[in-house]
């Protein structure tokens, strides 16, 4: 058997590439002689044929290539997504808060335009001015919101095949006019 024959059923073996193979010198007679799988696995054991080891990556080419260019996903949401995020959570956390009657009505209008400006972080900033302006009194706990499943969709229903056969429009023979006759 010739060289490569050995090294492709040698890659084969060890579940590599033809190149992670390495054929030492002194055993190439015997990697010649070699005729079937079995005796290429006896040299594999002899240690005539080995596996090159995997190569890890450079410690000083580990900042390459981590770049926008190499990245594959998205790993960043865009910033208008964070804000619009933001904003209708603090918004449906008032929304709440009036429609429990923890917040009166007349100030809703001043809460939600501080809303719009971005000045709260998150709902828990939003509630801590609640309660250091007096807007809800300092031992209030917002109301937990339950937790309703979305209801299953029904599985979608096939629509019988029906075979349609193309209607033949008749057509009537058409008579070429006579001299004189009008069309």
């Amino acid at each position: 058997m010739t060289i490569a024959t050995v090294r492709r059923l040698a890659a084969d073996i060890f579940n590599v590439g033809e190149n992670k193979i390495r054929i030492s010198p002194d055993g190439l007679k015997d990697a010649e002689g070699a005729l079937t799988r079995s005796d290429v696995k006896s040299l594999i054991e002899k240690g005539v044929v080995t596996k090159k080891p995997n190569l890890g990556r450079a410690s000083t080419k580990k900042r390459f290539r981590r770049g926008h260019g190499h990245r594959k996903g998205s790993s960043t949401i865009n910033s208008k997504e964070v804000w619009m995020m933001k904003i209708r959570a603090q918004r449906k956390f008032l929304n709440l808060l009036l429609s429990t009657g923890a917040v009166k009505n007349k100030d809703r209008r001043i809460l939600y335009s501080k809303l719009k400006s971005g000045i709260f972080r998150n709902k828990k900033a939003f509630l801590l001015y609640l309660k250091d302006n007096k807007f809800v009194p300092n031992e209030f706990e917002p109301p937990k919101a339950e937790y309703t499943p979305k209801p299953k969709k029904a599985p979608k229903q096939k629509k019988a095949a029906v075979a349609k056969t193309p209607e033949v429009k008749k057509t009537e023979p058409v008579s070429e006019p006579k001299k004189g006759e009008k069309q």
